[in-house]
């Protein structure tokens, strides 16, 4: 019987950690940015402002769901904490952002956002 439970047990663990995966769209560990083309100011403020920090989403009045994407400071801390800061665009988890829309936003516009994240979040 003991030995059952053991067994049972390891699998449970190899099930348990080889279940998990690797967040794909997170920001390396070590990162070093790479240009200064791929900046908040020069390339994802405008992006956030036309399609999330307006009309009462997640500006600094409503702050839906609690993130604030009205400026780098604010965008930046969110990017970084919320989980779902980048599949909620694309559309790879829910919620889908910009709420209401029945497809991402341009896909040039998603790849500036991870263009940003990838190159460290430079202001």
């Amino acid at each position: 019987m003991n030995k059952t439970v053991a067994l049972l047990s390891i699998a449970l663990l190899i099930f348990y950690f080889g279940s998990c995966t690797k967040d794909k769209t997170a920001a390396p560990a070590a990162c070093t940015q790479t240009d200064t083309l791929n900046t908040y100011t020069k390339s994802v403020k405008a992006i956030l402002d036309n399609q999330c920090a307006s009309g009462g989403c997640h500006d600094a009045t409503t702050a839906s769901s609690g993130v604030r994407l009205d400026n780098y400071s604010h965008s930046v801390s969110s990017a970084k904490t919320n989980t779902k800061f980048f599949c909620v665009i694309d559309f790879s988890c829910t919620p889908h952002m910009p709420q209401g829309y029945s497809s991402p936003i341009d896909t040039s516009e998603i790849n500036a956002i991870k263009r940003w994240r990838d190159n460290c979040y430079p202001e």
